[in-house]
């Protein structure tokens, strides 16, 4: 699948790329491709007033009638932001000055510890708990514990569910029973857990209508 980001400006071409992770990420802005899911492989055309480059991306978030954010390798860029610089620098155009700290928060939680990944998931900014979830010393633990919680994105609920190696019935009873979880996915998760659970889901009136049916239909087998 091939995606577009198409800057008219080099002041916001420049701006997306110190806010957005320092180049190891980019929201592409605009309708969001039918059927595409967290994790895919994409072909990334980035195009600006001083030129245009391709790259390999992997989608990391998801959001509806906003766009697609993409991992951008770093350095991918380089070349391109010298040239915009360059180019402000003729045109007078001040370069933008703010955007560190959510690109220090973006590497903090790709690289922080497991203190540091529960202070980001406290952060308003949704984008940011994207990337604590790829952090690579992540535990099991923290995994559930997210999967339980309604501040997070629908993104970030649907990228657990997808990893094999989260692939537990306690992480799929925390997300079954988070209202945040879309109903289709929490039912393909009714086969994860745990005939207990099931049992429980089954009767239990706080459970969502759709979910407890799905969830006594396997009980009575």
């Amino acid at each position: 699948m091939r995606l577009r980001a198409t800057y008219s400006r080099v002041e916001d071409f420049l701006r997306d790329c110190e806010q957005q992770g320092a180049l190891g990420g980019l929201l592409v802005k605009g309708e969001v491709p039918v059927d595409l899911e967290l994790g895919a492989s994409v072909e990334l055309e980035v195009v600006t007033p001083v030129g245009s480059v391709q790259l390999t991306s992997q989608v990391i978030q998801v959001l509806a009638g906003v766009g697609v954010a993409v991992t951008v390798a770093p350095g991918a860029l380089e070349k391109l932001v010298e040239a915009a610089r360059s180019s402000s620098s003729r045109e007078g155009v001040r370069e933008p000055s703010h955007g560190a700290e959510t690109a220090r928060k973006i590497q903090l939680a790709l690289h922080g510890d497991k203190t540091q990944r529960a202070a980001l998931l406290r952060e308003p900014n949704k984008m940011i708990h994207a990337y604590v979830v790829r952090n690579a010393q992540i535990q099991l633990d923290e995994v559930t514990a997210i999967a339980r919680m309604t501040t997070v994105s629908v993104e970030v609920l649907t990228f657990i569910a997808s990893r094999r190696e989260w692939d537990r019935p306690e992480v799929a009873i925390a997300l079954v029973r988070n209202p945040r979880t879309p109903v289709p996915l929490a039912i393909r998760l009714l086969d994860r857990i745990s005939p207990s659970d099931l049992r429980q889901l089954a009767k239990q009136a706080t459970v969502r209508e759709a979910i407890q049916r799905a969830a006594r239909k396997k009980v009575i087998g």
